[in-house]
């Protein structure tokens, strides 16, 4: 049997309650045809009824479903990538909807492009309700915070601009050996580290490959009304803190630790602390907003610190991945 062109793999845990039934609806519009792509379902420790969806879907799409029950969207791609036989390897989510010709644009981006070898595309958002006046928007980072990347132009691209719903590599570029870190990405409940994608595009990129934006190949990330308040975005700051140590040790200052926090952190955090404080009794803006925020990141930042950037840590990281 010939090897399909393209490999989609994803993660789900209890999707069946969210968007993956238009997610998979969006993968039966694919003008690609079936015999060029396969799908790659990962049910990641669900409790609800997603491997009935998966089945029900498995039958009318050329689609394999894997059993993952260790939690952690990280170990359950790897899972996926252990299996995948396309000579292109696409990520994405449970809670996409793709346009039609997303498949097929990856796929004409790809032989147009033969130097290049990680591949982002378009990433729109597809509101629940979109809060119409509501000037959080235009406060808010939406790359890190809805992983939105709705850039037109196509062309060779910084690789901290592709992003995970919509990234595609190819497959001889990993390997059997460049895998997601487990200790990076979404996990049920509590505080997690963003940015398993961001962290393997980086590091590909460090060893030469070079990444390119396809715009025209574009997916729609579902964005929930309960998203889009204040505190939910000011709480994913304190992930997208914690996950930072982990995705830019270089980043990390140097000098005096306190605690296992160099006391330039201290220093900056409690100056954020201390704006936050005196602005937080006052009414909604840009100013209030941020100050909070970078409160929340600080204290992500600060804890990733600590649980990534200990001596004994690093070191098993770096020699990791000299053997890659």
């Amino acid at each position: 049997m010939t090897d399909p062109r393209i490999s989609v793999i994803f993660s789900s845990f209890n999707g069946a309650s969210r968007r993956l039934q238009q997610m998979l609806d969006s993968m039966m519009g694919q003008n690609l045809p079936f015999e060029q792509w396969e799908l790659i379902a990962v049910n990641n420790n669900s409790k609800d009824e997603t491997h009935k969806l998966l089945d029900q879907y498995e039958k009318k799409l050329p689609m394999l479903v894997v059993d993952h029950p260790r939690p952690g969207k990280s170990g359950a791609m790897n899972a996926a990538l252990a299996v995948a036989r396309g000579t292109l390897i696409v990520f994405t989510d449970d809670d996409i909807e793709a346009d039609a010709n997303w498949l097929s644009a990856i796929t004409a981006c790809a032989e147009a492009n033969p130097d290049f070898g990680i591949f982002g595309g378009r990433i729109l958002p597809n509101w629940e309700h979109y809060p119409q006046g509501d000037p959080l928007l235009e406060w808010i980072p939406m790359g890190s915070t809805f992983a939105i990347a709705d850039q037109e132009s196509c062309g060779p691209c910084d690789p901290t601009k592709i992003w995970g719903p919509n990234t595609t590599v190819r497959r001889d570029l990993l390997g059997s050996d460049v895998r997601f870190r487990e200790d990076i990405g979404p996990l049920p409940g509590g505080l997690f580290a963003m940015g398993e994608d961001t962290e393997i595009v980086s590091r590909l990129s460090r060893s030469g490959v070079k990444t390119y934006r396809c715009a025209e190949a574009v997916v729609h990330h579902w964005i929930p009304a309960s998203s889009v308040t204040e505190a939910w975005v000011q709480k994913r700051g304190e992930r997208l803190g914690y996950g930072m140590p982990a995705l830019f040790a270089e980043d990390i200052p140097k000098g005096v630790k306190i605690g296992g926090v160099p006391l330039r952190t201290w220093i900056e955090s409690a100056s954020w602390a201390g704006r936050a404080a005196l602005l937080y009794p006052l009414p909604r803006s840009k100013k209030r907003f941020w100050a909070i925020w970078k409160y929340y990141y600080m204290r992500g930042y600060r804890a990733g610190l600590r649980r990534y950037a200990s001596a004994d840590v690093r070191s098993a990281q770096l020699t990791q991945e000299a053997a890659h």
